[in-house]
């Protein structure tokens, strides 16, 4: 009888799956699955969202050297010409630049001219390599703006 059971015994424990089978058909297992499964998922979106933002914020470095490197053009065409007429003056840089798009609206190539060493800002509804003609055109600057302009000779 002894080895009838010790014979069954052995049967049963040669005929039993592995231990990976039974990890496959425990419930708690699957969950365990299901849950690293999700934190897979979240872990790949985290580094996808990662490479996202850094690309939209190289996108928005090279548009703001880029704005740099325009501003400066101008900067080098408006220190070029040494008289502008000059149609607003402003100690806060933001006045300035909404009096600027005001003055561009009116279709000039206006500019923001340094003065005082940085202190003052004034705004150049038009820029001339000579005296003369940025005199002759105050007069109609004037009368279209409606405004007290006046030529500036710049450093």
């Amino acid at each position: 009888m002894k080895r009838l059971v010790i014979v069954l015994l052995a049967g049963i424990l040669l005929l039993t799956p592995s231990c990976d089978f039974m990890k496959s058909i425990n419930p708690f297992g699957k969950k365990k699955r299901q849950t690293e499964t999700l934190q897979k998922q979240q872990e790949a979106y985290r580094v996808a969202d990662s490479i996202r933002v850094a690309n939209e914020q190289a996108e928005a470095e090279k548009a703001r050297l880029a704005e740099q490197a325009r501003l400066a053009e101008e900067q080098k065409t408006v220190e070029l010409k040494k008289y502008h007429v000059i149609v607003g003056s402003f100690l806060t840089p933001a006045y300035a630049d909404d009096w600027l798009g005001h003055i561009k609206g009116f279709g000039y190539d206006a500019q923001i001219v340094g003065m005082n060493g940085g202190r003052w800002h004034l705004v150049s509804a038009k820029s001339f390599d000579s005296v003369h003609d940025a005199y002759k055109a105050v007069g109609s600057i004037q009368e279209k703006i409606d405004s007290e302009a006046w030529v500036y000779r710049g450093e």
